[in-house]
């Protein structure tokens, strides 16, 4: 890919004629979201579609405050990095042989977007809460999972073409809530299920608090009301569904961008 900085002859405004001679391609373009810290990238094959000689085919975009970098336009196409000020990109596509008049086929602003961050549960584990080395009284089943990781190094920024990406700081997190709709737990006795306890396991008697700390959130959770026996060597196995809220906010662009998930964490844990 050959990069310009400046746009280069006469351009002749003809409408945004990509629609009529390549609408897939037109489509594909308005579809495409570019992000923060990522490079300016488009996949639609214009050249095929609306049958003009691949080294006729230029664009130029703009940075906010920039000037226009003219390019031919490839398949794939990459551009550069989009820095955080540039909160809109302007795109022309045109036609044209180098040094000659050249024909605007489309044009189009695009809203630069967030990356949110991600969850990650591989490694979330569940392990039985023991207070000062006891068990739970009786009645009462208390347990936490342990690394329910949130992914935050994500895109905010580019300086002369380097990605930045955002830290733990730049994340405002809610706290976890139990998803009872996609919770489902129940006691085993070796391999049968425990009708007993299992007759008084509800979703009601099902809490949950947590914190989160460097990335990372620690959810205790706690079951009451269960008939005062023993859990020694009980099985509590199913799912548990949490609620995690984060929101990375990206300081350099004035912009956030929110992940809104309910976590399936396995549980298969012996008291």
């Amino acid at each position: 890919m050959s990069v310009g900085v400046l746009f280069c002859g006469r351009l002749s405004a003809q409408g945004q004629s990509l629609e009529k001679i390549a609408p897939k391609s037109a489509s594909a373009l308005r579809s495409t979201v570019l992000y923060f810290g990522e490079n300016i990238r488009f996949v639609a094959d214009i050249a095929s579609e609306a049958n003009i000689p691949a080294k006729e085919l230029m664009l130029t975009y703009k940075f906010s405050g920039d000037e226009r970098i003219e390019a031919q336009y490839e398949v794939p196409f990459t551009g550069e990095r989009i820095p955080g000020y540039a909160r809109k990109v302007e795109l022309e596509v045109y036609k044209g042989a180098a040094n000659s008049e050249k024909q605007l086929l489309w044009t189009h602003t695009y809203e630069v977007q967030q990356i949110p961050p991600t969850f990650n549960v591989t490694k979330a584990s569940a392990e039985a809460t023991l207070s000062k080395g006891k068990a739970a009284k009786p009645g009462e089943c208390t347990f936490s999972i342990k690394g329910l990781r949130v992914d935050f190094a994500k895109p905010v920024d580019a300086e002369k073409n380097r990605v930045i990406t955002a830290l733990v700081n730049d994340l405002e997190v809610s706290e976890p809530e139990l998803d009872t709709t996609k919770t489902s737990v129940q006691f085993l006795s070796g391999e049968k299920s425990d009708d007993k306890l299992n007759s008084a396991l509800k979703p009601s008697c099902i809490s949950l608090s947590g914190f989160f700390d460097a990335g990372v959130f620690l959810v205790n959770l706690g079951i009451t009301n269960l008939p005062k026996v023993s859990l020694k060597g009980k099985t509590l196995k199913g799912t548990i569904g949490i609620k995690l809220n984060v929101k990375l906010l990206n300081r350099r662009a004035m912009r956030s961008a929110t992940a809104e998930e309910t976590v399936l964490v396995p549980i298969n844990l012996t008291f």
